[in-house]
């Protein structure tokens, strides 16, 4: 890991609009959940541009697993810290989500026009096999930086064994068991002498602004019921109730936003969260979609669907700015680096299993499991660039 100086001379090697575009294209290239996000990183942000090493990405990817919000988002945003600062990081956040909140709130808007046409639909026909393909990718390369002794492989399949029979019983099955995988490396080195010491002080006023927001907006939404404070307020909410990306947000939003307030049909949202998955970038950009939808008609349906996008990403990733400095220091202690290499090793057994559960999702066809196949293979290869295989896979949709 880069320190003190050397971080620093790092961060001023970092051309800001070179790195920024690189981000635009995971944007672009990003399918999927976050697992899928995580090997278009491996790919354009590690192994092509060494904006940090694979080891890195990996020790982010456990620990904003355990953190509430877009773990994908809040990876990629840590990255543009590590990278150029905090400035950097916003911008870096910026043009990952906003080509993804833009095209769902648009899409929102018209949608009245897009469901009733079926032309669009062959685009979707190989992309949920690419994105199997990602999490595949990042799945093998992840694996094979961070699976280094026998004790790696025995908790590795530990994990994965556990995590196949019991992540689908709880959102909190993932973060516990990073947290169980970190404890069971630290544990039994817990009688050695460290001898680092953290120096940096916690910025615990960003800590103090999302848990005020929070606290602040369950009054809100007790003493002001107009539709646009209980938009902002409600997609806050789920930016901070929600660990493990936006497969987990959906049941929430079913249940509020169709069930109780009624704002949205449950035809009209399942239909939007279809075509999301056609949409690159963050899945959480689907709150984009289901604000602009709610307030069809009245005029202001795309502002909606901004106000709607952000608010759910604002909690999670004001967390980056307090946690992110906080690991960057703290991993240098030595019981640190043993807990967060179990939790690595946990996070790749999580990803493997992604792959597995993913790959029996997929419709039973020779063609796209063909396509995952190649796909994957393409991406191990490095020789095609990830984004122009999903333009290939959206075109065969088309072809076949």
């Amino acid at each position: 890991m880069t320190t003190g100086k050397n971080l620093e001379e790092h961060q001023k090697r970092v051309r800001w609009r070179t790195f920024l575009k690189d981000v635009f294209i995971c944007s672009l290239g990003s399918y999927g959940g976050p697992e899928a996000h995580y090997g278009v990183f491996s790919s354009i942000l590690v192994e092509k541009r060494k904006y940090l090493t694979e080891e890195e990405l990996t020790e982010m990817i456990g620990l904003f697993a355990l953190v509430p919000g877009p773990a994908s988002t809040q990876t990629i945003t840590a990255i543009g810290y590590y990278a150029g600062g905090p400035i950097l990081a916003l911008l870096t956040f910026l043009v990952w989500v906003l080509p993804a909140i833009v095209t769902m709130g648009l899409i929102g808007v018209f949608f009245t026009q897009i469901d009733s046409n079926d032309s669009w639909k062959p685009i979707i026909t190989y992309l949920p096999a690419v994105a199997v393909a990602f999490i595949i990718y990042a799945a093998l390369t992840l694996s094979k930086k961070v699976l280094k002794e026998t004790k790696d492989w025995i908790l590795f399949t530990i994990m994965l064994i556990l995590s196949l029979l019991l992540a689908g019983y709880s959102m909190w099955v993932v973060p516990i068991l990073l947290v169980l995988g970190g404890l069971v490396i630290l544990i039994p080195h817990l009688k050695e002498k460290s001898e680092n010491r953290v120096t940096y002080k916690p910025r615990w006023l960003i800590l103090v602004v999302v848990i005020g927001l929070a606290v602040l907006n369950e009054g809100l939404r007790t003493w002001i019921t107009a539709p646009w404070v209980t938009l902002y307020t409600s997609f806050y909410r789920y930016g901070y109730s929600v660990i493990g990306g936006g497969q987990i947000v959906i049941p929430l939003m079913i249940q509020d936003l169709v069930q109780s307030q009624s704002l949205i049909s449950l035809r009209d949202f399942l239909s939007g969260y279809a075509i999301d998955q056609a949409i690159p970038g963050p899945l959480f950009s689907f709150a984009a979609f289901v604000s602009s939808r709610s307030f069809a008609g009245t005029g202001f349906s795309f502002l909606a669907g901004l106000i709607g996008g952000f608010s759910i990403f604002m909690p999670g990733t004001l967390l980056v700015f307090f946690i992110f400095p906080l690991w960057r220091s703290m991993r240098k202690i030595i019981h640190i680096k043993y807990f967060l290499n179990g939790v690595t090793v946990t996070a790749a057994s999580l990803i493997t299993m992604t792959a597995i559960t993913q790959s029996f999702e997929l419709p039973v066809d020779i063609s796209v499991y063909g396509v995952v196949i190649v796909s994957t293979l393409l991406l191990l290869s490095k020789k095609v660039p990830a984004p122009l295989i999903v333009v290939i896979a959206a075109v065969l949709g088309f072809l076949i």
